[in-house]
């Protein structure tokens, strides 16, 4: 379409807030406001937003981070150092928003579509050039949007989506109401045993002893072979530039537990999980305390993470379907490890 128009920006602080919310129409953590927090934490991986206006109208967007540490999936030791090694050279210009597990992609949909997608991929695989990155990727797509992408991209499907829920309780209360006997017993007898363990849950607006917070998120990632997320210090350290909770579990005045709370656009994300070893209980504890509070502050949507399927879906949660990503090598050989991995 000839009368497409793309412009780049480097930062969020150029871009107008009323015609960026505008286009975010609610969606959660696509804010101007999340996107300032992100680039306020992400300092070590430079932004790219390309703007995409028909005639005078902005009509899609697509945010671009050029990242060298990403997290990488449980990989052997000596796989995991040479790909690290490899990114720290060629980075990944990925389209994202910013520590949210969400797509950095807004387009319209209908036949103006295709060549949107085109135009932007187009664009952003030049970008790439003097950045030296070494893939262009788009993640945290539903299955819809991975069509109509030029033949270049290859689209790939991973295994662990996130999980979501739409809100209509306006307390705790009447959540476990809404439920069956046997979760109402269980809330129940959790209270109980907490109590007799001692535990002591409290919320800050602030985290107050950051090392140890990120002592216990690392032990659950290893639990889980997921690499630690290289943000993270700077995501706690920062959360009340963005209306953040900390939710913490202590005994006897040990942390044992916690778990981070970030809203934006009425949608609510409960994220970095941190456990100690031999500390039952507490784990259902921080899942109750977040539930209490997305009713307190009436979000429309609770967002948590992937894994434990069993227990979140018993809650009332349903995956999502966003475990999709699209992506295209800058070069011959990077095309072909494209082609390999889908």
């Amino acid at each position: 379409m000839t009368d497409l128009i793309i412009k780049t920006a480097s930062s969020i602080h150029e871009i107008d807030p009323e015609i960026w919310d505008h286009l975010s129409d609610d969606r959660p953590f696509q804010s101007h406001r999340w996107y300032a927090f992100g680039e306020k934490i992400m300092t070590d991986c430079s932004p790219t937003y390309l703007l995409v206006y028909k005639r005078k109208d902005f009509v899609a967007r697509a945010t671009f981070w050029l990242i060298r540490n990403e997290p990488l999936p449980d990989l052997q030791p000596a796989l995991r150092t040479l790909a690290m090694s490899m990114l720290k050279r060629w980075p990944l210009f990925i389209c994202r928003s910013p520590l949210a597990n969400a797509t950095g992609l807004i387009i319209p949909k209908g036949t103006e579509r295709i060549d949107i997608l085109s135009a932007l991929a187009q664009v952003a695989v030049q970008e790439t050039i003097p950045k030296g990155a070494s893939f262009v990727v788009f993640d945290y797509l539903s299955e819809e949007e991975t069509r109509g992408w030029p033949p270049a991209f290859s689209v790939a499907q991973v295994s662990d989506p996130g999980t979501i829920m739409q809100n209509r309780w306006d307390s705790l209360e009447a959540f476990l109401a809404d439920g069956n006997k046997k979760d109402r017993q269980h809330y129940k007898r959790t209270l109980r045993e907490a109590e007799k363990l001692g535990i002591r849950l409290k919320r800050y607006n602030k985290v107050p002893d950051i090392e140890n917070a990120l002592a216990l998120i690392q032990n659950v990632d290893k639990i889980h072979g997921n690499a630690p997320n290289p943000w993270m210090r700077g995501l706690l350290a920062n959360i009340n530039e963005i209306d953040g909770s900390w939710l913490e579990a202590r005994i006897n005045n040990r942390l044992v537990g916690g778990g981070l709370i970030l809203e934006d656009n009425a949608a609510q994300m409960t994220t970095a999980l941190g456990l100690a070893e031999n500390a039952p209980y507490v784990y259902f504890m921080l899942i109750y305390a977040s539930l209490e509070l997305a009713f307190k502050k009436k979000v429309r949507l609770l967002r948590w993470g992937s894994g434990a399927y069993d227990i979140k879906q018993r809650l009332g949660f349903s995956k999502m379907n966003d475990n999709y990503v699209i992506a295209t090598g800058t070069n011959p050989m990077t095309r072909t490890l494209t082609k390999l991995f889908s």
